[in-house]
């Protein structure tokens, strides 16, 4: 009973400064696990089949809906000068590798041929494989199909919204942990390079360090008082896109 009050004390006490993982720890230690919403079903099978086939149809139908015009002009501003070429990534060491272990959340996919808590603890002996594993993927530029599969899991949207709804439900891939690292590694690349040659938008706030959907909302709180100050007027325009990501043809 000590050893377990030890462990559930550190436990505790590591999470402290991060809410959402206290809560969760805090949920593990008095087992309250809430069970995931689902439709009434006759098997996993048929329900299984059935969400599969919604959210299919739903990124058809999506994709029907908008006009692909190849010829039409892109509306994107070119930079104001042209980047140095960018065409190979450049290797990943172990060191690195092992710095993205440690920073990694010890999420587990289906997937997965062991858990990540475990992969971490033997990272000594398979650091080198997963290296090699990875240089390869980027200096060959090929992502392994094996990569490219997911574990697809409904989420209802919201815990009011009535569960029989299959449009209710948000689709989350889990992929596996070894894809996720590659791209991490092609991630951190590309954003060195972005940043060091100045590529990025001035105006973009995602996926830029030291950014947020709250410094977003302040610069743009920021912009109309001081319009409105000068006594301009102001109008703002929002583009709520359903499955934006989906809107992308990645082939």
């Amino acid at each position: 009973m000590k050893a377990k009050r030890v462990y559930n004390s550190s436990l505790i006490s590591s999470s402290i400064t991060n809410p959402r993982h206290l809560w969760k720890s805090i949920n593990t230690i008095l087992h309250r696990a809430s069970l995931p919403a689902l439709p009434t079903y006759d098997s996993l099978s048929s329900l299984s089949h059935s969400f599969a086939k919604f959210f299919s149809d739903k990124i058809h139908k999506l994709h029907t809906s908008l006009l692909f015009n190849h010829s039409t002009t892109s509306p994107h501003i070119s930079p104001p000068f042209t980047p140095p070429c960018f065409s190979s990534f450049a290797p990943v060491t172990t060191d690195d590798v092992s710095n993205l272990l440690s920073q990694s959340p010890d999420t587990n996919c289906d997937l997965d041929p062991i858990p990540t808590s475990l992969l971490k603890q033997c990272s000594h002996a398979l650091l080198p494989t997963i290296t090699n594993i990875i240089n390869l993927s980027i200096s060959t530029g090929v992502f392994p199909d094996q990569f490219k599969s997911c574990s697809v899991h409904p989420h209802l949207k919201k815990a009011n919204l009535d569960k029989e709804d299959l449009s209710n439900y948000r689709p989350i891939s889990h992929l596996s942990f070894l894809s996720k690292l590659t791209e991490r590694v092609v991630k951190l690349r590309l954003t060195e390079f972005l940043s060091s040659n100045n590529v990025f938008n001035s105006f973009q706030s995602a996926y830029i360090k030291h950014h947020s959907t709250e410094t977003a909302l302040l610069s743009v709180h920021d912009h109309i008082i001081k319009v409105m100050s000068h006594q301009q007027v102001t109008c703002l325009t929002l583009l709520d896109l359903s499955a934006a990501f989906d809107t992308i043809r990645y082939h």
